[in-house]
């Protein structure tokens, strides 16, 4: 899906949540129904995807299945021609963390493998407790400064790891 020139594409995937990480006004339009009209009200951080466009990144989100072609084109719409690489939506009715542990032991450990170097930017803390089970490091972004992750993509462009 992406058309940018990847950073160590083989090396570093960033694993990246859709509610409250890349959609910034997520808190304003959560009660916004039906669905569609949500997902159109959604405003997507810019300055996120300038900061991680260069490498490989999968959407894993909570966000229902049936709601993926609609993100889809509000995604295309909106994200200024940047793509993520892969995106998977939650198949069954489950958490968050229950959700996402879900997806990546179903399709992003089975294509990508266990040991590779992942960060995932995730705000549910629950969600990034089950990260710590797998060894993947997380970092939230809470406001446009993003320092946490600033500074932990600064580490690997430096040391070329985790």
């Amino acid at each position: 899906m992406n058309s940018e020139v990847l950073t160590n594409p083989d090396d570093h995937i960033i694993l990246l949540d859709l509610n409250y990480t890349l959609v910034g006004n997520s808190s304003e339009i959560r009660y916004i129904r039906p669905y569609q009209k949500k997902i159109e009200s959604e405003k997507y951080r810019d300055w996120l995807v300038g900061l991680i466009k260069k490498y490989y990144v999968i959407i894993i989100t909570a966000r229902p299945n049936y709601q993926k072609q609609v993100t889809i084109q509000s995604l295309n719409g909106k994200l200024n021609g940047w793509m993520p690489d892969e995106m998977y939506f939650q198949e069954e009715n489950d958490r968050p963390p229950i959700a996402k542990e879900k997806l990546l032991k179903k399709y992003i450990f089975p294509k990508h493998g266990m040991q590779r170097s992942y960060l995932a930017i995730e705000s549910n803390p629950r969600t990034k407790i089950m990260y710590e089970k797998y060894n993947i490091p997380s970092v939230s972004v809470y406001d446009d400064e993003g320092q946490d992750l600033r500074e932990k993509l600064a580490e690997i462009e430096s040391k070329g790891d985790y």
